[in-house]
């Protein structure tokens, strides 16, 4: 792999690596699930990066930056979607996955459908977050000449963007499993619930300031 690519998935690592609504996601969710699931937010995190990079790459990014109404609505979207997964995990019964082991058909159920909520959900705070595109829009084309084929460049530098991600986010998603499997009690992970909403909603609310502060300066 070349210099630039070298340098361009340092970037996208230290971008994946900062902690922000993505990582938390990730860890609250590694609490709940355990090693066996630690890997189902970051995957949707990846399904995210990678749509919202793709969005970013034909175009349709650059119409939403220039649409400053269209780039608000978006942008108070994600703001709203991080109220709901603080609602979500404020009111979120603390699941004891190691005492449902007692019952497997329970077990399963519960684990089945919170795999799916993780991974939606992971994806979903990506694909709802116009700060990405942004992000996106001025990284992604400082590794573009024109003497390189655009798709297929374009595909490498998603590829390596969306790898870089699902590793950062399975590294987090892994050790919080870990942790969690010495804190595998019922008022940790209420406390886990609650800590998580706050900081879910206190995210939404520098969204909102943003939005705000913008608005005013247009």
């Amino acid at each position: 792999m070349s210099s630039d690519l070298w340098f361009f998935a340092f970037v996208a690592f230290v971008a994946c690596v900062t902690p922000g609504a993505g990582v938390l996601y990730t860890v609250t969710s590694s609490f709940r699930l355990g090693k066996s699931g630690a890997w189902a937010a970051p995957l949707g995190n990846c399904t995210g990066i990678i749509a919202m990079s793709i969005v970013s790459a034909t175009g349709l990014g650059a119409v939403i930056q220039a649409t400053p109404a269209l780039f608000y609505g978006l942008q108070a979207v994600g703001a709203l979607m991080l109220v709901w997964f603080g609602w979500k995990n404020w009111k979120a019964k603390p699941i004891n996955l190691t005492a449902a082991g007692n019952n497997p058909a329970v077990e399963d159920k519960v684990r089945s459908h919170n795999l799916r909520s993780a991974y939606v959900g992971a994806m979903l705070l990506q694909t709802t977050n116009p700060m990405l595109i942004v992000f996106l829009l001025s990284l992604l084309p400082q590794f573009i000449t024109p003497q390189h084929d655009y798709v297929s460049r374009m595909t490498t530098l998603i590829s390596i963007f969306a790898a870089v991600g699902l590793t950062v986010h399975l590294g987090y998603g892994f050790v919080a499993a870990i942790a969690s499997h010495h804190l595998q009690n019922k008022k940790f992970l209420f406390w886990v619930n609650k800590v998580s909403a706050v900081l879910f909603w206190l995210l939404a609310i520098g969204v909102f300031w943003s939005l705000f502060t913008m608005l005013q300066a247009a």
